[in-house]
């Protein structure tokens, strides 16, 4: 499974892996779109680009997940789908760009799941292992 929840006290865990950096990145965002709204119900009518940078490639999975959450607060949107362009470490710093394909909310439509607040470094792991990248982190919801 590319992507799992982990039980938190309070807030949910979600652990993303995949034999590259990019597979993990996608498998992460793919995770979070799901644990918000049942992405059946959402039309693929646009494309958002979305982007992050950070010190380090577990970071970057932080980061890309609040400007994700940013992005659908931002644009008032529901995604069904993420596709990662680029993923790579640039003059010391990590870099993800990405497509999101959804639509404008509507509440009467979308079945929303979890309301979630923003990627936390609570329960935080990053790991480059022989089978690939591991990345865990605790949402706030």
């Amino acid at each position: 499974m590319p992507y799992e929840y982990l039980e938190h006290q309070a807030d949910i865990g979600l652990e993303a892996t995949g034999a590259t950096l990019e597979e993990a990145l996608r498998d992460g965002v793919t995770g979070l779109l799901n644990l918000l709204v049942d992405v059946e119900t959402v039309e693929p009518r646009e494309e958002v680009a979305v982007q992050a940078s950070a010190e380090d490639a577990g970071a970057l999975f932080v980061s890309l997940l609040n400007a994700v959450l940013a992005t659908i607060d931002l644009r008032g949107m529901f995604f069904r789908e993420f596709r990662i362009t680029r993923a790579e470490q640039v003059n010391g710093r990590w870099i993800a760009e990405g497509v999101l394909t959804g639509e404008p909310i509507d509440l009467s439509r979308h079945a929303v799941e979890i309301e979630v607040k923003a990627a936390t470094y609570g329960g935080f792991l990053a790991e480059q292992t022989d089978r690939g990248w591991r990345f865990r982190c605790i949402l706030d919801i």
